[in-house]
C-alpha cells in the first residue's frame, strides 16, 4: 500500500519510490531518486523526451501511472521467473525414464516428502511408444507440468502455482498417486514369475510335473480350461508367467534363471513336462536346446501352435500393443499402462518374424536328444478357401489391369500371401500357418481342426470350462512318454 509520504504532489511527482515494491525490482527500474537519474531512463519507463526533471529526479504526476505499472509487471514476472523450477531427470542406459526418480526429484524441488516407488518400472519417452509415456506423465502431473525430453535426459518445468503455498499440497498428492499406481505396476511385474499349483508334489513319481508357459498377448491364465483335465488326470501343475512384450532373449534368459531357481528351491530331482503354447514354445526351446542340453530336467515337450519358424502376423503386435496402452493411458487405468510401457511395446514381435536373427539362431541349434517332442497345430483360419480365393483374383486383376503399376502392386502385396495363409482354413490357425509349426528334427504336427486360440480353450474366446479339443492327444502323448521311460 502507498503512503501519504510516498507522494510529493506538491512537487508534481513521485519521491523516493514505493516503498514494499522496490526492493524486488532491479535496480534499474527501481522508481526512486537514485534510479531515476540513470542515463536513458526517460525511455525506459515511456516518459516523453524531456518530461523527466534529471535536475530533482521528480517524474511529472501523468507518468506515474505508467512507471507504478512497469514496476509491477516487472516484479511479478521477476517473482514468477525465481519460482519457477526446471527439474531434470537422467534416462537410463536404455533411453527410458524410472518414475522412481521423477518422484523423487519433483518431491525434492516442492520440499515435500513423498516415498519413491520401485526403481524397476521405466516408462519410454521418445519415439511412438514415448508418446504414450509422456502423455501418461503429463495425465499424472497435471497440464501445469512441461516435459521437455533431451538426448540424455527429461527437465520437467514446475511453475510456481505448484511448488509454493497451497499448490504444494497439490503436487504432493499427485506425487502420491503416481507413486501407488507404480508400486501396483510392480506387483503385476512381480506375478512374472514360476510358481507351483496345488497340484504340485515335487518328486512325487505318481504325480509327475508338468511346467505351462504361456504365448504372446497372454498369461498362465490363458490355461485356465486346460489345468483343470491334467491335474484330474494325476499331474502337478507349475505356471511361468513373463513379459510377452519384451525381447525374447530377455524373456528366455529369465525362464532359465527362474526355473533352476524354482527346482532349487523346491529340492526337485526328478524330470519336468514342458506345455507351451504359440511363443512360449520358443522360450522353452531356448532352455531345452541351451542351457538345459544334459541336464535332464525335461523329458518331454509339448508344443501347441508353436511359432517355430515365426508368424507375419507379427507385425500387427505393435499396433495392438499401443491401441492397448492408448485405452489404459486414456481410461485413467495407470497400472495397467505404466506395466504395459515399461515391458517395452512388442519388442518381442521383431523376433517372431520369419528369417528373424533370433529364429536363424535358435534353429540353427539341434533337438535335444533325451527330451520326446510333440507338436499340435491347428488348421482352422479365420478366411475360408472360397474367401481366400477371392482376395486372390481381386488382387491378380487390380495387378493386371494397371499396366505398369501392376508390378508395383505386385510388390507391395507380396508378403500378403504368407500373411493370408496364416489366416486360411486349412492352411493356418488365424496366427500361425501351418507350415511354419514344423521342426527340423522333431515329429511331423498333429493337425486338428481348431484355431490358436481354441487348441487350448484359452477363455479369450470361450466363457464356460468345456471340452478342450487338444485334451485327448497331450494326455495319449504323456501316458506314452511315461511308458517309454518305465521301459528298461
Amino acid at each position: 500500500m502507498i503512503g501519504s509520504d510516498d507522494l510529493d504532489m506538491d512537487r508534481g511527482g513521485i519521491r523516493g519510490g514505493i516503498y514494499g515494491l522496490s526492493p524486488n525490482l532491479p535496480r534499474a527500474v527501481r522508481p526512486g531518486l537514485a534510479t531515476l537519474r540513470i542515463p536513458d531512463f526517460d525511455s525506459i519507463v515511456g516518459v516523453p523526451s524531456g518530461r523527466l526533471d534529471h535536475s530533482t529526479g521528480l517524474i511529472p504526476t501523468d507518468a506515474t501511472m505508467t512507471i507504478f505499472s512497469t514496476s509491477l509487471m516487472l516484479m511479478m514476472f521477476g517473482a514468477f521467473e525465481a519460482a519457477e523450477r526446471r527439474v531434470e531427470v537422467a534416462l537410463d542406459d536404455a533411453g527410458g525414464l524410472a518414475v522412481s526418480e521423477v518422484v523423487k526429484a519433483l518431491a525434492g524441488a516442492a520440499n515435500q516428502a513423498v516415498e519413491p516407488p520401485p526403481a524397476n518400472v521405466t516408462v519410454p519417452v521418445r519415439g511412438l511408444q514415448g508418446a504414450l509415456g509422456r502423455s501418461l506423465l503429463a495425465d499424472a502431473l497435471g497440464d501445469e507440468v512441461a516435459i521437455e525430453v533431451g538426448p540424455e535426459s527429461v527437465v520437467f518445468v514446475v511453475p510456481a502455482t505448484l511448488i509454493e503455498g497451497d499448490g504444494r499440497t497439490r503436487l504432493k498428492a499427485r506425487l502420491e498417486r503416481l507413486a501407488a499406481r507404480t508400486e501396483e505396476a510392480a506387483r503385476r511385474q512381480q506375478r512374472h514369475l514360476m510358481r507351483a499349483r496345488d497340484s504340485y508334489r515335487p518328486n512325487d513319481p505318481d504325480r509327475p510335473t508338468i511346467c505351462m508357459v504361456h504365448g504372446v498377448n497372454s498369461s498362465s491364465g490363458g490355461f485356465v480350461y486346460t489345468i483343470p483335465p491334467l491335474e484330474e488326470a494325476g499331474y502337478g501343475i507349475v505356471v511361468y508367467d513373463y513379459a510377452f512384450n519384451q525381447k525374447l532373449d530377455d524373456s528366455c534368459a529369465q525362464f532359465q534363471a527362474d526355473w533352476l531357481a524354482f527346482r532349487k528351491e523346491a529340492g526337485e530331482t526328478r524330470p519336468w513336462t514342458i506345455l507351451a503354447h504359440s511363443m512360449g514354445a520358443l522360450v522353452a526351446r531356448t532352455y531345452v536346446e541351451g542351457a538345459g542340453r544334459g541336464a535332464g530336467d525335461v523329458d518331454s515337450l509339448v508344443l501347441i501352435a508353436p511359432v517355430n519358424k515365426g508368424a507375419h502376423i507379427a507385425r500387427l503386435q505393435p499396433v495392438l500393443q499401443m491401441i492397448s496402452g492408448m485405452r489404459a493411458v486414456q481410461g485413467k487405468r495407470t497400472a495397467q499402462a505404466l506395466a504395459e510401457l515399461s515391458e517395452g511395446v512388442s519388442e518381442s514381435a521383431k523376433d517372431l518374424l520369419p528369417g528373424s536373427a533370433f529364429l536363424k539362431r535358435i534353429n540353427g541349434r539341434p533337438r535335444n536328444p533325451d527330451v520326446a517332442y510333440h507338436i499340435l497345430a491347428g488348421d482352422r483360419g479365420v478366411l475360408t478357401e472360397d474367401a481366400r480365393k477371392k482376395v486372390d483374383d481381386q488382387l491378380e486383376t487390380v495387378s493386371r489391369n494397371l499396366g505398369v503399376f501392376g508390378s508395383l502392386t505386385r510388390l507391395a502385396t507380396g508378403e500378403l500371401g504368407p500373411v493370408l495363409d496364416e489366416l486360411t482354413d486349412g492352411l493356418g490357425d488365424g496366427c500361425v500357418a501351418l507350415d511354419r509349426t514344423r521342426l527340423a528334427g522333431a515329429p511331423e504336427p498333429v493337425v486338428l481342426h481348431a484355431n490358436h486360440a481354441e487348441l487350448i480353450r484359452a477363455p479369450l474366446l470361450f466363457d464356460d470350462p468345456g471340452p478342450v479339443v487338444s485334451m485327448h492327444q497331450i494326455l495319449e502323448w504323456l501316458i506314452d512318454d511315461r511308458r517309454a521311460r518305465a521301459r528298461p
